[in-house]
């Protein structure tokens, strides 16, 4: 299947195009998208289909009747005739994802990414602070913030540097050390 995923608010600057096999889970998809989007992945996220909501955390699940368990819903039973779901990332220093399904495509690859630009999110960071240091590296258009502790990088961010290439490359390692620590 392939989806294309956009930071709410910054469509234009960071995006991903990305393909996942069907086969896979919402969390699959999930985990993938916070691969690409340069996460550490150590935050609670929900995703929002139609009027379902499909949690990571199953003692949310098993305490709240309107909660679905997004690890064992599969893509292909998802109806589609609704392409838009809304990924929320950290509900503390909330980030939101729009995915909009595409289409499906009859490969056997596990994930891919198709097309993309901009780094991606920095993790602590509010969905709306991240559009300002965006906008700011636009107008100045020199990058001024850190990564903060976590990333354990001492270069700053600017989120004109995306790499698909390296991405892709790398795409694997990180979704398997996010679906590790969820």
């Amino acid at each position: 299947m392939t989806f294309k995923v956009e930071v709410k608010n910054l469509e234009d600057k960071i995006y991903r195009i990305i393909e996942i096999n069907n086969n896979m889970t919402l969390a699959d998809l999930a985990y993938t998208i916070l691969a690409t989007f340069d996460t550490l992945g150590y935050h609670l996220y929900n995703v929002k289909h139609g009027n379902d909501i499909y949690d990571c955390n199953i003692l949310n699940i098993e305490n709240n009747k309107y909660l679905k368990d997004a690890t064992s819903t599969k893509l292909i039973d998802l109806d589609f005739s609704n392409p838009n779901m809304i990924m929320k990332y950290d509900f503390g220093s909330s980030n939101i994802f729009t995915i909009t399904y595409l289409d499906s495509l009859e490969k056997e690859d596990n994930m891919f990414i198709k097309e993309g630009k901009g780094k991606g999110i920095i993790d602590d960071i509010l969905g709306e602070d991240l559009v300002k240091i965006v906008n700011d590296i636009d107008v100045k258009s020199i990058p001024e913030l850190y990564y903060p502790p976590g990333y354990v990088r001492e270069e700053k961010y600017d989120y004109r540097n995306y790499d698909i290439e390296n991405d892709n490359k790398m795409l694997e390692y990180h979704y398997r050390k996010i679906k590790e620590y969820y």
